[in-house]
């Protein structure tokens, strides 16, 4: 072999080996840790332990979702209007939802929160990668069709991008589910990984873009095909699709389900766009407008106290500036009453 195709294989090979490595290193950064419990002193979630737990109490259960037993918690018990299943978002834990758990039991939805693999109180390693959350969210189901005392209720899905994604992919399989609502949703993880790779990495990822398809590919199988869009239309039960104009996560132009309506032929798909006075960007698009201006006012003013002390303490901050995660967290009430609304009708 001469020395110039000796030297074209060696650099193939490094750079085929470089690209290997960069990939699996970048999908470690996003998907190879925990996601553990949120703590009090997180000012932008309620917790379990900030909430009256005598008139929300919760049941603990248990499932399998492939060789991990993830952590569910059941809500409003005696309410029979139907079962509300929510699907948490990347990063989150089923606990970050607790206002619109709250709304729903007030509503006389019971509710069946759980959080996915590697999350707070659930096993596994890691969160493994976009096609998990619809792993996971198929598990539940599977358990919500086994338990005796919630297999007779209507079914209803809510999920937040992850989640989101996963309550419209799952539609996939025959799953008996009433309606769906997703906020901040992609349709699948293959074009948001190609997105965003574009921006960060510019035409170097299309180097990396074969690596993650083989490390999702031997992590999921051909459950890495799954879209948001298919479940959609095959499945004909009603979806309410929400998405904010201002969402600079998962682009209403490119990736999210919203930017895939002309493709969605499901006759009982509806679509909500935040907009103006309205659009509550990615991670908060179900909260008002009076709390994201008083976490607005609330950060702007613990910025100063930060800038202002040798030995800042956010509790102390929190303290004197009687910061109140209620209307911290309050919810869009109109935005909920057309979901309990879409939800009542589909039952």
């Amino acid at each position: 072999m001469k020395r110039k195709h000796i030297l074209i294989l060696v650099v193939s090979v490094g750079l085929f080996t470089g690209c290997s490595v960069a990939a699996h290193r970048i999908y470690s950064q996003q998907f190879g840790n925990r996601t553990e419990e949120l703590s009090e002193g997180h000012l932008l979630y309620l917790t379990w332990n900030e909430i009256d737990q005598t008139k929300y109490p919760r049941e603990e259960v248990r499932f399998n979702s492939g060789k991990n037993q993830l952590q569910g918690f059941i809500y409003g018990g005696s309410n029979d209007r139907g079962l509300v299943v929510i699907s948490h978002g990347l990063g989150g834990t089923a606990d970050a939802y607790l206002p619109m758990i709250m709304y729903f039991v007030d509503n006389g939805w019971r509710v069946f929160a759980f959080n996915n693999t590697g999350v707070s109180g659930s096993e596994g390693k890691n969160m493994r990668g976009f096609p998990q959350s619809v792993i996971d969210l198929d598990a539940a189901l599977h358990y919500v069709k086994e338990s005796s005392s919630l297999k007779d209720l209507p079914v209803m899905l809510v999920g937040h991008s992850w989640g989101g994604y996963a309550t419209s992919a799952v539609l996939n399989y025959d799953h008996n589910v009433n309606a769906v609502v997703n906020f901040a949703a992609f349709n699948n993880g293959r074009e948001l990984h190609k997105n965003i790779g574009v921006q960060q990495a510019g035409v170097f990822y299309h180097f990396l873009s074969p690596h993650f398809w083989a490390i999702e590919r031997h992590r999921f199988g051909s459950k890495m095909k799954l879209t948001a869009v298919d479940g959609i239309n095959k499945s004909g039960i009603p979806v309410m699709i929400i998405h904010s104009s201002d969402d600079a996560l998962i682009s209403p132009k490119t990736t999210a389900i919203y930017a895939h309506q002309e493709r969605i032929t499901n006759p009982s798909a509806v679509f909500v766009y935040l907009d103006g006075d309205d659009a509550a960007g990615h991670e908060f698009p179900f909260r008002s407008r009076a709390s994201r201006n008083y976490v607005k006012a609330a950060v702007e003013s613990l910025q100063t106290y930060w800038a202002e002390h040798e030995n800042p303490s956010r509790s102390e901050w929190a303290k004197n500036y009687n910061f109140d995660k209620i209307k911290a967290t309050e919810l869009n009430k109109e935005l909920m009453e057309r979901i309990n609304i879409f939800f009542n009708n589909a039952r």
